[in-house]
């Protein structure tokens, strides 16, 4: 059984109902605060919503045990966290169980048919993808304007865009923090995720910094799945339904004939072409150049000015990066093999940059090893130091003892 909301979404009339009031505690006796919240005084604003506390408080006095029922709203708005293509998120505290969580909703601008669509696509895409780089969904539910939500963790910390900004600024704590190995492990637990989503055949499209936040413990979450959809699914156009359209910047996301953000999007997703997982691949080393050579790779062909369309043409013109060149004043030069790696995921062709996500995991994998490929005199020189020191690590008593004859040898020359 379902009803309808406001524009034509469906929702379960259950969320509005009362429970069964034959409920009984486990005394055998029937305990009205097991009632629905419904059934007792609360503010006009939530009411027939569902969603007030549930959980009864404990007082003791001495060694009994008392339950006090207080009906409040399930969650306290405590302010804005973001705003996104069609949602935006706030933080709230769960009073029932005592967590802060963040809340996503649609846009008051976008609460059309098509936009609905999108948002029930997310709730179930995330909800499906259970992993430790991926925030989890708590809940879903109603509001007392009718509109749909859904509730997952709050993540503490920053975003990717804001440490490069800091490390861009020259921040001599971020410099200190962000080196370019802790950058790459980031980067690595990204990978973890997006290789994840695509085993089950959903491609995110919207893969960028500030769609990447780390925690305070270094944890790292891929956030924002609005516009990711499974490969075999349609695509449903979502234009926007202000009476009077903003301008939409390049590195925000695009809801319409262009799905995604134009500043990180592969060329054949620029010019709104099917995707496969080779968008992801490219969107990824777009990330990668930035944090790596703190700079957009395409930040000499963009300024405030630049039309949608004259960054589409960039993304598709634009060469790769030149190796040793990605790179600001504030930091030393990008590892060569690091310049190399990206050269190949920005290649515009998508038959010559890397074909999975997997294949960019054991390329990374390797380089821990000291093994990736020679492409330069900078990769052949510390390839070859790495395999020597490898060897030392395998045979340190044969290095030893070849190192002691050696100067025994140049001792007895000496004499």
């Amino acid at each position: 059984e379902t009803v309808l909301l406001q524009d034509g979404a469906e929702g379960d009339p259950a969320m509005n109902r009362s429970p069964d009031p034959t409920v009984a505690d486990r005394s055998g006796a029937f305990d009205a605060t097991l009632a629905s919240p419904d059934s007792v005084s609360q503010p006009a604003s939530m009411r027939g919503t569902g969603r007030t506390t549930v959980l009864r408080r404990v007082e003791w006095t001495g060694e009994a045990a008392a339950f006090v029922s207080s009906s409040r709203p399930r969650f306290e708005a405590q302010g804005a966290l973001g705003e996104g293509g069609v949602g935006e998120v706030v933080a709230a505290l769960d009073q029932d169980i005592g967590r802060e969580v963040a809340i996503k909703r649609l846009r008051p601008d976008m609460q059309g048919p098509s936009a609905m669509v999108r948002f029930l696509d997310e709730i179930r895409v995330v909800g499906s993808l259970e992993h430790p780089n991926i925030v989890p969904i708590h809940d879903v539910g109603v509001d007392e304007n009718g509109a749909l939500y859904f509730v997952m963790r709050r993540v503490q910390g920053q975003t990717l865009e804001t440490i490069i900004e800091k490390l861009a600024a020259g921040d001599p704590l971020a410099k200190a923090h962000w080196t370019f190995e802790r950058r790459v492990h980031v980067f690595r637990q990204l990978l973890d995720a997006v290789a994840f989503a695509h085993g089950r055949g959903i491609v995110h499209r919207d893969i960028k910094p500030s769609n990447v936040m780390v925690g305070h413990f270094g944890e790292v979450f891929l956030m924002d799945w609005g516009i990711a959809k499974p490969l075999d699914a349609a695509e449903h156009p979502l234009p926007r339904l202000d009476a009077s359209p903003k301008p939409q910047r390049v590195t925000a996301t695009h809801t319409g004939a262009v799905i995604g953000t134009p500043a990180y999007m592969s060329p054949e997703q620029a010019r709104g072409e099917k995707v496969d997982f080779r968008t992801d691949t490219y969107s990824l080393s777009v990330l990668l150049y930035e944090l790596l050579g703190l700079k957009h790779y395409l930040a000499d062909h963009v300024s405030d000015n630049t039309t949608l369309e004259q960054l589409i043409h960039a993304v598709q013109h634009v060469p790769a990066p030149l190796v040793g060149f990605v790179s600001s004043p504030h930091q030393l030069l990008v590892p060569a093999e690091l310049s190399w790696y990206v050269a190949k995921g920005l290649k515009k062709d998508p038959a010559e940059r890397f074909q999975t996500v997997a294949e960019m995991i054991d390329r990374l994998d390797k380089r821990d090893e000291g093994v990736f490929p020679v492409q330069c005199p900078i990769t052949f020189s510390k390839r070859g130091t790495r395999l020597v020191s490898r060897f030392v690590d395998r045979h340190p008593f044969l290095v030893s003892a070849l190192l002691f004859l050696s100067v025994l040898g140049g001792i007895g020359y000496a004499i």
